[in-house]
C-alpha cells in the first residue's frame, strides 16, 4: 500500500518528520529539486534541448524550482526563471537556494522579473517547449487573485507545450474547487501522493502523477498516516490472490450463488456470472426468473442456472425464497443485485434474504436500492456494497453533489456505522471499511459504459468465496477489474470498450499480477 495524505495534513506531517529525524528542511528541498531535475532530464530530453521556463513564486515551491534550475544547468540545460513576485519577498530555504543560484553567474541561466501578465507573455516564446510550474505548492489557500488567475489562464491556453507541476498544480487546493488551477501534463509529487490531486478537477489538473523521493523513507510517512489512506499496489493484490491446492476440487475453490436478472436485464446476469467463473470460483450457480432461464442456459455454458418463481413483471418473487435458502446454505459468497429490477416484491425478497441469513454478501445495483430506508438491515453483516455515487446518495439520503464533494467522509462514516465495506465507484474508485480507506489506481474512462459494474461485482464475489475477506476482496477485485480496462484501453481507446471485453482479460491480469 502506498501512503496518500490529505492536502491539509501533509505540511504538519512533514514538520513532525523533520523534527523526529532531525533532518534540515534545506536537505529535503535539495533532494526534491535534485530528483525532480533528474526525472525531467531523463524523460524530457527533447524538450530540455531548448530553453526551459520555470515559473517561480515566493515560497518553498519556488525553492524547489530554484534547485531544479541549478541541477538542470549542471546538465548544460538552458533555464529561464520567470519571477512572479519580487526577489525581496523570498525567505527561508527558498531565499537560500535563490542566492546560490544567482551566485552561479551561469551563462545557462536567465532570471527575469515578470510581475504582470504582459511581461510574462513577452518572455514565453514558441521555442520554450517545457514549462515548470513552481509558483504555489501545498500551502496555497483560498482563490487566486486577478493577476495570478490571468497568468494561469494564459498558461493553460498555450499549445504544444509540456507543463510539469512541482508537488501540485498551482492554485489547486480541492478536487471540487470552483476556480482554475494550472493544467499540468505531469505532476511531480514530493514524497507522497496528495489526495486532492487524485480526483475530479484535481486529477484533470495534475495529469500523470509521479512521486519524487525527497529522502524520507515511506515507513516514516506511514507512522503519521492517521487517516489510513492508501493507494493499492500490485504487490498488495499479489499477496492476497488465493492459490489453488493441488488436491482441491470445484467445491473447495469457492462456491458463488448469484441472484441476478429480470426482463430486459439478462445481460447483467451473464456478465457477473461469467466474471465470477473467470475469476477463480470453482462453482457458480445463478438464480434467474424462471421465464428467462432458457435464455441464460444458452448464454451460460459453465455456470449452472436455477429457475425461480417470478412476479408478473418477470422479476424474483417472494415465493422463490425457500429454493434460494437451500443455495444460501451451499454458497461461500452470495452476489445480489445486477439486473434485479426495482420491483418492490423483489426488493422485499432481498431484504428477507439478508435479514435471515448472515453470509458473505456482495450487494450491487438494484440490490442496493432494496435497502433505501432499510439500512439498519445491513448492520453487522459481512457485506460489500458496490454503489456508484447516485446509488450511494439514494442509500444515505444525501444529495449527489453532497456525496461527490465529501465522498471520503461520507463513505468512511457509513462503512463504520454499519460495519460494512463500501466500494464507491468513482474516478478513481475507493474502498473503505470505516477504518482504512483505499484508492484504486487501475481503470480509466473507457470503463464508463453499461455492464462493467456487473463484471466488477462478479470478480469480487469470486474472491470473497475463496477467502472470506471482505475488505481485500473488494480492494483486489477493483484492481483486477481496472487493470482489465487498462489493457483494453491500450487496444481500443477511451470509448470502444464493451463490458464483455473485460471477461477474457481477467485470466491474463491475474497471471500478470502473480508474476509481478
Amino acid at each position: 500500500m502506498e501512503n496518500v495524505f490529505l492536502n491539509e495534513k501533509i505540511t504538519e506531517v512533514e514538520k513532525k518528520i523533520i523534527s523526529s529525524l532531525k533532518i534540515p528542511s534545506l536537505i529535503l528541498m535539495e533532494n526534491a529539486g535534485l530528483n525532480s531535475a533528474s526525472y525531467i532530464f531523463r524523460n524530457y530530453k527533447k524538450e530540455t534541448a531548448g530553453e526551459v521556463v520555470i515559473l517561480a513564486g515566493k515560497g518553498n515551491n519556488a525553492g524547489d524550482g530554484f534547485v531544479i534550475a541549478r541541477n538542470l544547468i549542471s546538465k548544460n540545460v538552458r533555464v529561464k526563471i520567470l519571477m512572479l513576485f519580487g526577489e525581496w519577498e523570498l525567505k527561508g530555504d527558498a531565499l537560500v537556494n535563490f542566492t546560490v543560484l544567482k551566485n552561479l553567474k551561469s551563462s545557462y541561466l536567465r532570471i527575469i522579473q515578470c510581475g504582470n501578465l504582459n511581461l510574462l507573455k513577452r518572455n514565453i516564446h514558441p521555442e520554450n517547449k517545457l514549462i515548470i510550474d513552481s509558483v504555489f505548492g501545498i500551502g496555497f489557500k483560498g482563490i487566486p487573485d486577478r493577476e495570478i488567475a490571468s497568468v494561469i489562464k494564459f498558461i493553460n491556453k498555450l499549445k504544444n507545450r509540456t507543463v510539469i507541476a512541482i508537488d501540485i498544480p498551482s492554485c489547486l487546493n480541492s478536487y471540487c474547487q470552483g476556480h482554475d488551477s494550472v493544467k499540468a501534463d505531469v505532476t511531480l509529487s514530493m514524497g507522497v501522493k496528495k489526495f486532492h490531486s487524485m480526483f475530479y478537477e484535481g486529477k484533470n489538473s495534475s495529469g500523470k502523477t509521479e512521486v519524487i523521493n525527497i529522502g524520507i523513507p515511506s515507513v516514516e510517512f506511514s507512522k503519521y498516516n492517521r487517516n489510513k489512506i492508501y493507494e493499492t499496489s500490485v504487490n498488495d493484490v499479489r499477496e492476497f490472490l488465493p492459490l489453488r491446492k493441488s488436491d482441491s476440487n470445484k467445491y473447495s475453490n469457492g462456491k458463488v450463488f448469484i441472484l441476478s436478472g429480470s426482463e430486459g436485464l439478462t445481460g447483467a446476469a451473464y456478465l457477473c456470472s461469467s466474471a465470477a467463473a473467470k475469476s477463480g470460483a470453482g462453482a457458480v450457480i445463478t438464480g434467474i426468473p424462471e421465464s428467462l432461464n432458457d435464455i441464460m442456459e444458452v448464454k451460460l455454458t459453465e455456470v449452472m442456472t436455477l429457475p425461480l418463481p417470478e412476479t408478473e413483471f418477470r422479476s424474483f418473487s417472494l415465493q422463490s425464497y425457500s429454493r434460494i435458502e437451500e443455495k444460501l446454505k451451499w454458497a461461500d459468497s452470495v452476489l445480489i443485485g445486477p439486473g434485479l429490477s426495482k420491483n418492490e416484491e423483489t426488493a422485499e425478497l432481498v431484504r428477507k434474504i439478508v435479514k435471515e441469513n448472515n453470509l458473505n454478501y456482495v450487494i450491487d445495483a438494484d440490490g442496493i436500492s432494496a435497502f433505501w430506508n432499510h439500512t439498519d438491515l445491513l448492520k453487522n453483516r459481512n457485506i460489500i456494497l458496490t454503489p456508484h455515487i447516485g446509488e450511494f446518495a439514494n442509500l444515505t439520503g444525501k444529495s449527489v453533489s453532497g456525496i461527490r464533494n465529501n465522498f471520503y467522509t461520507e463513505a468512511k462514516e457509513f462503512a463504520k456505522k454499519y460495519k460494512v465495506v463500501v466500494l464507491l465507484k468513482n474516478a478513481p474508485s475507493v474502498i473503505t471499511d470505516g477504518n482504512y480507506f483505499y484508492i484504486n489506481p487501475a481503470g480509466r474512462e473507457n470503463l464508463a459504459t453499461a455492464g462493467t459494474g456487473d463484471v466488477l461485482s462478479g470478480i469480487i464475489a469470486a474472491l470473497l468465496s475463496q477467502t472470506g475477506n471482505v475488505i481485500m476482496s473488494a480492494v483486489s477485485g477493483a484492481f483486477i477489474h481496472g487493470m482489465c480496462g487498462d489493457i483494453i484501453y491500450g487496444k481500443s481507446g477511451d470509448s470502444s470498450t464493451l463490458a464483455s471485453d473485460l471477461l477474457n482479460e481477467i485470466p491474463e491480469v491475474k497471471n500478470f499480477i502473480r508474476q509481478a
